[in-house]
Parts: C-alpha cells; structure tokens; sequence
C-alpha cells in the first residue's frame, strides 16, 4: 500500500512548465544600454577636455612668444639707450674739455674781464648742467641694466627727461662756444 501512495501521489505532483524567467534579460539589457551611454559621454568629455587643454596650450604659447619678443625688443631699447649714454658721456668730456680750453685761452687775454667773468659763470653752468646729464645718464644706465624690475613707460619718460635736460646743456655749451669764439 505504500508503494500505491507514493505512486498516487507522484503523478499528482508532476512538474509544471514554467515560463522562462524575462527580467534578467531586460536588466541586462538596460545595464548595457546605460553603460554604452555612460562610456559615451566618458569619451566625449575627454576628447572635449583633450581639446580644451591643446587650445590652451596654444593660447600660452602664443603669449609666452609675444612676451618673449617684447623682452627682446626691451633688452634693444637698452642696448640703444647705452650706445647713446655713451656718445653722450663723449660729447660731454669733448665739450668739456673744449670749454676748458677755450675758457684758458680767453682768459689769458686779460683785456676783457668782465666778459670773461660772464663766460666762467656760462661754463660753470655749462660744466654744471652737464654734470647733472652726466649723473641723471649714470643712474638711467643702473636702472637699465635691470630695467626688467621697472615699468617701462616710467624709464622711458625718465629717459626722455634726461634727454631734454642734457639737449639743454649742449645748448648752452653751444652758446658758450660762440660766445667764445667771438
């Protein structure tokens, strides 16, 4: 009898056929989906920043030559300014040196003292204007040698003051020259 039991009773437990299971294969499907998606915007977002750092660099680049020609054209300035800092230095040990002789020559003559006196206290003024070119030029040359440290538009109006200040001194000298010669 308990072989017909277990007999009944396994026929009317029998499987049943399932339906296959859907969802593991729609998950999958959605996780590859957002995973493509995902890798997407991943690439995209490099190759955009990837561009972004290359315009970058370009961009500094280009500045970084322009501020190198800058310097460049600077450090000439500086080399002019010394090449006329010493034609300046020249022309006054020249044109002292020419006052001081013309000033020994009339001043032997004797027969003129008074326009002799006017002439000493010209090339004292001459000798002190230049004197004062020559030290305003020696300190532009020190401010030149590191002129990097300066704002450029500030020497060169100090430059530009040396310049008129020294132009009024060879003037002067020129004055006296004539007024020297006669």
């Amino acid at each position: 009898m308990d072989e017909l039991h277990l007999e009944t009773s396994q026929e009317s437990v029998s499987p049943t056929h399932r339906r296959p299971r859907r969802w593991p294969f729609v998950v999958t499907i959605v996780f590859l989906f957002l995973a493509a998606v995902g890798l997407g915007f991943g690439w995209d977002y490099s190759t955009y920043s990837a561009q972004e750092w290359r315009d970058t660099a370009i961009k500094s680049g280009e500045e970084l030559d322009a501020m190198t020609k800058q310097r460049d054209d600077q450090k000439a300035q500086a080399g002019d300014l010394r090449t006329q800092l010493g034609k300046v230095t020249d022309q006054y040990k020249t044109a002292t040196d020419r006052i001081r002789s013309l000033s020994d020559e009339k001043a032997q003559t004797g027969d003129e003292a008074a326009h002799y006196a006017t002439l000493v206290v010209m090339s004292q003024n001459v000798t002190a204007g230049m004197d004062l070119c020559i030290k305003d030029l020696q300190k532009l040359q020190t401010y030149l040698v590191d002129f990097d440290s300066y704002d450029s538009a500030s020497l060169l109006n100090y430059a530009r003051q040396i310049n008129s200040g020294c132009n009024q001194a060879r003037a002067d000298s020129e004055a006296l020259s004539k007024k020297l010669a006669g």
